[in-house]
C-alpha cells in the first residue's frame, strides 16, 4: 500500500502517523523523553493549534512488547478533599491545594506541600533526598539527632533515595503502609480506593500494614501490594514505565485506564468519574509531557478512542 493510500483510508499523512506512534507506543518500544516532546510539539502545532483536526487513528490496544517501567517513590493520599462525586463510580477526587509551594515549621516539624501539576526536590536532614509529586505533602523534623529511626509522613507522590544509615532506620508512613529501609530507592502508592503498593529499586525495604499482621522484605525489582483486605502479595515490578513523572513525563505502558486517569486527576487536581466500568479495564499505551494542558491530554485519549472523556468544571468523566 502506497503513502496516498494510506492517507486516503486513515486520514493521516505518513509523518503525522510517524508522530502518532511516538506518542503512542504503538511501534512496541517506548521513546525517550526527548523524542516524546518532540513528538507532541510537532503533532500539536499542527493538528490542535491550527485547527486543522483530522481524525487521529486508533491506537492498538492491548498489543505492546513493553519495555521494563514503574514509578519512582509514588505514595497518594489526598488530604483535603473536596466534595465526593455524586454519581457514577468515583476514582481520584480533586483536592483542596495550595496555590504554590508552601513551607511551615511548627514545633521542631517542617512541612513542604506542592500545588497541582509541580514537583520539588526537598534535601532532608539526614541528606535523603526527595521529590515530591504534584498535590503532596511531607512532614519531617527539623533534625533526627537522638532519635532511634528517622520518621516521616507523606501525603502524595513522592521517589525517596534514602541516605544509608544502619543505625537509624528511615520510615514513611502513609494511610495505612509503612516502609522502612536503611539505605535505597523506592516507591509508595497509596491512592483511595484502589490497592496500595511498594516498589523497590535498590537495596532493601521492609513493607507493612499499619496492623503489623502482614509483613513482607522486598528484594530490587519487586513490587508489594496491599489488597482491601490488607493482605500483602509481592510480585515482580516493571521499573521503567511508571518513572516517567520524575522526568516531567507520562508514561503508560499496558496499563488499566482507571489506574492512568487516577495519575491524570492528581497531577492536575482533577476528580475522576467513570460511568462504564468496562472502560475502566481497557488498556492503554500512551506517553506526553506533563506539561500538555489537561485539555489537550483529554483530547489525546479521545481521538485514541479508548472511551469518551468529557471536561466540566474541575471533574472527567469517563465514559
Amino acid at each position: 500500500m502506497n503513502d496516498k493510500t494510506y492517507k486516503d483510508v486513515n486520514g493521516l499523512e505518513k509523518d503525522d502517523l510517524s508522530l502518532l506512534y511516538t506518542l503512542g507506543e504503538a511501534l512496541g518500544d517506548l521513546p525517550t523523553d526527548d523524542e516524546t516532546q518532540q513528538a507532541w510539539a510537532e503533532f500539536e502545532a499542527k493538528h490542535y493549534r491550527t485547527n486543522r483536526r483530522r481524525k487521529i487513528v486508533r491506537l492498538s490496544i492491548g498489543v505492546v512488547a513493553a519495555a521494563a517501567v514503574a514509578i519512582a517513590a509514588v505514595l497518594f493520599v489526598p488530604w483535603n478533599r473536596l466534595t465526593a462525586v455524586q454519581y457514577g463510580s468515583g476514582t481520584f477526587v480533586a483536592a483542596d491545594l495550595p496555590d504554590g509551594i508552601v513551607h511551615t515549621v511548627d514545633g521542631g516539624k517542617r512541612v513542604v506541600s506542592t500545588p497541582t501539576a509541580t514537583t520539588l526536590t526537598v534535601v532532608l536532614p539526614d541528606g535523603t533526598h526527595v521529590l515530591l509529586g504534584a498535590g503532596s505533602r511531607i512532614e519531617y523534623p527539623e533534625s533526627f539527632d537522638g532519635q532511634p529511626t528517622r520518621e516521616v509522613r507523606l501525603t502524595g507522590m513522592a521517589r525517596f533515595d534514602v541516605h544509608h544509615d544502619k543505625s537509624q532506620p528511615f520510615i514513611v508512613h502513609a494511610d495505612g503502609v509503612r516502609a522502612e529501609v536503611l539505605g535505597t530507592v523506592f516507591d509508595v502508592r497509596a491512592y483511595p480506593n484502589i490497592s496500595h503498593s511498594v516498589t523497590l529499586y535498590s537495596g532493601k525495604v521492609r513493607v507493612r500494614d499499619d496492623s503489623g499482621r502482614h509483613t513482607v522484605t522486598l528484594k530490587p525489582g519487586q513490587m508489594a501490594t496491599l489488597g482491601g483486605r490488607r493482605d500483602v502479595k509481592v510480585a515482580q515490578a516493571d521499573l521503567t514505565a511508571m518513572a516517567g513523572w520524575t522526568h516531567g513525563m507520562f508514561i503508560f505502558d499496558n496499563e488499566r485506564l482507571e489506574d492512568v486517569m487516577n495519575d491524570i486527576g492528581s497531577w492536575y487536581n482533577t476528580s475522576i468519574v467513570f460511568t462504564d466500568r468496562r472502560a475502566a479495564d481497557t488498556r492503554v499505551h500512551i506517553s506526553l509531557p506533563r506539561s500538555t494542558s489537561l485539555s489537550d491530554v483529554l483530547r489525546a485519549l479521545n481521538d485514541m478512542g479508548v472511551a469518551k472523556f468529557t471536561l466540566a468544571g474541575n471533574k472527567v468523566t469517563v465514559k
